[in-house]
């Protein structure tokens, strides 16, 4: 039996940097993003508009607020910009100059999803993706 990262890494990948609101749908899901092929974070989709709000509305936000995102947090801390405990406060106390290297890195990146029919469908793959192999961003 595939193991459910089997699953995941299989998945279509799209580029942050050409994906667009329409191409992300409003669904629940669960998603992981890869960096150079291997996988850095992953999570789940489960509130109203879904995998569309989460990867595109928080994720791949450009603004300088980073609290809605632990992807972009950890990004930051993973750029040595700064903790996520400073990154996670609001208002935000990061400059345009020091989230741009952040959404450059995530723009990079490349993103999968699985969608799923049920709240309940989403949080337990996430939990057994999870428990299977724990991405080195999804740590924080």
């Amino acid at each position: 039996m595939p193991t459910l990262w089997a699953e995941m890494n299989a998945r279509p990948r799209r580029s942050g940097s050409s994906l667009t609101s329409t191409d992300v749908p409003k669904t629940v899901g669960v998603y992981a993003w890869y960096r150079d092929g291997q996988a850095i974070y992953a999570g789940r989709a489960v509130g109203a508009k879904g995998l569309n709000e989460r990867v595109w509305r928080n994720h791949l936000a450009k603004g300088s607020d980073l609290s809605r995102s632990s992807f972009r947090r950890n990004v930051c801390e993973h750029l040595g910009i700064a903790d996520t405990t400073v990154s996670r406060i609001r208002p935000t106390r990061l400059s345009a100059a020091d989230v741009e290297p952040i959404n450059a890195w995530i723009r990079y990146c490349e993103v999968a999803w699985i969608e799923f029919d049920t709240v309940e469908e989403a949080k337990g793959y996430e939990l057994r993706l999870l428990s299977e192999w724990m991405p080195p961003l999804s740590r924080k």
